[in-house]
């Protein structure tokens, strides 16, 4: 069976947002400059946003594999992977390891995807809301006394919710209307 993608929902595209600033707006232009050393907990909060960015790409890989080319999957799993370099960036910057991603070909996440598109989307919805609040409830408040760190989180996590969410939402919906 062939996958056809419904038209683009409005404001989804590859429009003057994405020329400008990468896959939806999402571009990270921060430099990383080590004032001193890197706690433990702020450690902690890099790799737990490595994961989680890991796992989201990783997810967004496997439907891709399902259905090549689904959108906003195509554009956004190029988001993931540059917020993964971004904290990769500030783990190297600090003379830290940097973990593989476990995530990527995992039998457990291909197994995840839906069998359909629209439901896919919705769990992109669950991951992105959860992103968000991991930076907001979590993450965040570990690194408050790292500022590029909490730009870089704080970058993140907007990116999830006024980007990734909502073009998420727009194409489940598009998906749900296409017969």
């Amino acid at each position: 069976m062939q996958f056809q993608q419904p038209e683009a929902p409005k404001g989804c595209g590859r429009g003057r947002r994405h020329r400008e600033g990468g896959a939806h707006g999402c571009e990270l232009s921060i430099a990383i400059a080590v004032g001193g050393p890197l706690s433990v907990e702020a450690h902690a909060a890099v790799l737990e946003a490595l994961d989680d960015e890991y796992r989201a790409r990783a997810f967004y890989l496997a439907v891709l594999e399902r259905f090549p080319g689904a959108m906003p999957f195509a554009h956004i799993v190029e988001s993931e992977e540059r917020h993964a370099n971004k904290l990769i960036e500030i783990l190297r910057a600090y003379g830290r390891d940097v973990p593989a991603n476990a995530y990527i070909g995992s039998g457990d996440i291909w197994r995840s995807v839906p069998a359909a598109l629209a439901c896919a989307c919705d769990l992109a919805v669950k991951e992105e809301k959860h992103n968000e609040k991991l930076y907001e409830d979590s993450l965040l408040p570990q690194v408050s006394a790292f500022p590029v760190i909490t730009q870089v989180f704080t970058k993140l996590m907007l990116a999830s919710r006024e980007r990734h969410l909502p073009a998420f939402q727009r194409w489940a919906a598009a998906y749900r209307h296409r017969k």
